[in-house]
């Protein structure tokens, strides 16, 4: 039997529109790492992690107030 494609609703993220599995992705691939740093130094964080986390809470930010159709 066939698989059968789902629509996807694209979402804004940063500068580029990306599927719901893009965006999961790209959050894992933003929060994972420098949260297991976090873990492994009590607490300590990396400069390059802090990086990684704002990014990140920035663009799901933009993305919530996009969604709730406020002005960005």
């Amino acid at each position: 039997m066939p698989k059968i494609k789902k629509p996807q609703t694209l979402i804004q993220w940063g500068n580029e529109e990306v599927t719901a599995l893009e965006l999961f992705k790209e959050l894992d691939r933003l929060v994972a790492q420098p949260v297991m740093n976090l873990y492994e130094m009590d607490g300590d964080m990396y400069l390059s992690d802090y990086r990684k986390l704002s990014d990140a809470q920035w663009r799901i930010n933009v993305a919530l107030k996009k969604y709730k159709g406020e002005v960005v």
